[in-house]
């Protein structure tokens, strides 16, 4: 008798318990809420920073290390706002960035040039953890794709002065 009355108790603790009401909202995000989150390519654009090229020697060097070549063609599409690559799979990226440091021509191993190439991948990395993550602002997402633009700005800036002292130091030793 006891266990009945438990039992009842229970099922009645249950049964009233339970709201006939829906408690699931649908959340609706307007387009500007959606357009406050996303990177556009306007936001990429209006980015600040000193953006070097390859001088012609040093664009005969890298002709050839298709990695680098790939590399640009990602950045390209980064500028575009297509953050595919970089948003993508953090395994792709390391993998890339290993398999972009074996491929260089040994002429372009000298410890300055390695140590941007680090540089280089960090930022790459935190701009793929960044950008993984959908609760980051947008702003801290510009920043750090701000970050990974001026490091290969600042890589191509020291390939371009190896290739420079190179040639200074060639004329020297004619004299």
């Amino acid at each position: 008798m006891r266990k009945h009355i438990i039992v009842l108790i229970c099922l009645s603790v249950f049964v009233f318990s339970c709201d006939d009401k829906s408690s699931t909202e649908t959340v609706v995000e307007t387009q500007e809420e959606i357009a406050s989150r996303t990177i556009s390519q306007n936001d990429i654009e209006s980015l600040r920073y000193t953006e070097f090229e390859l001088s012609s020697d040093s664009e005969k060097a890298v002709t050839d290390w298709q990695k680098f070549q790939e590399l640009l063609k990602q950045t390209d599409f980064l500028k575009k706002a297509d953050l595919s690559f970089f948003g993508g799979d953090r395994l792709l990226l390391t993998t890339f960035f290993q398999e972009l440091t074996v491929e260089m021509p040994q002429k372009l191993k000298t410890n300055e040039i390695m140590a941007r190439m680090v540089v280089l991948e960090t930022k790459a990395q935190k701009l793929n953890s960044l950008l993984r993550l959908d609760n980051i602002p947008k702003a801290d997402r510009l920043l750090a794709v701000k970050e990974y633009l001026v490091a290969l700005s600042n890589l191509k800036l020291q390939i371009n002065k190896k290739f420079e002292y190179d040639k200074n130091k060639a004329l020297m030793t004619d004299f």
